[in-house]
């Protein structure tokens, strides 16, 4: 084996920052939950998203993700 060949990640997209990853998830589990079949309260779900976003901001504003 060479040593000049790296290997390289699975993933070779750009980078996404946390805020990004975390709706890209809710949105994915959103659909998910959805189409469950079980009872869902898209309300409740779309208030804690919110709170978590906004809490993420903070974060991200200070530095810290």
């Amino acid at each position: 084996m060479s040593d000049d060949i790296s290997p390289k990640p699975l993933n070779m997209t750009e980078r996404q920052t946390t805020i990004e990853e975390f709706t890209n998830f809710c949105h994915e589990e959103k659909e998910r939950r959805m189409n469950s079949g079980e009872d869902f309260d898209e309300t409740a779900y779309e208030e804690a998203k919110e709170l978590t976003l906004r809490k993420l901001q903070v974060l991200e504003d200070e530095g810290w993700v």
